[in-house]
């Protein structure tokens, strides 16, 4: 498959991660998160089906731009990957951390981004 695909993947996933974690802190900050809550599933698959897409389409893209190896950005951004992949529980278990979340969450991206972009001139690869 063509770089492109994997890119457009991986974007989708991550707007697939994004996406349900905003909505579970806002909710989480207003005092919800109830154990049978329909939301709580619909927006868990969701982020659970983002995190795979993004985790496929950023190892295709390394496939597809590197060849063989795993560049030192790519352990940076596996490790946020990781982060926003565990961080439904500590909204679920820790609202009153919702605000403190939301900018964690949002750093997290931001760095994700940045690693993305500017891989080529700080890692030389």
């Amino acid at each position: 498959m063509s770089i492109q695909f994997y890119k457009v993947m991986h974007l989708i996933g991550m707007l697939m991660v994004f996406f349900p974690l905003g909505g579970l802190l806002v909710y989480s900050a207003n005092g919800g998160l109830k154990k049978n809550n329909v939301w709580r599933a619909k927006t868990a698959a969701t982020h659970g089906l983002g995190l795979l897409l993004s985790l496929v389409g950023g190892f295709g893209m390394i496939a597809k731009l590197q060849g063989v190896g795993f560049p030192a950005w790519a352990w940076i951004k596996l490790a946020i990957w990781l982060a926003l992949g565990g961080v439904t529980v500590m909204i679920a278990k820790k609202p009153e951390l919702a605000k403190v979340l939301w900018l964690v969450i949002l750093a997290l991206g931001f760095i994700a981004i940045t690693l993305g972009i500017y891989h080529v001139e700080w890692f030389g690869q």
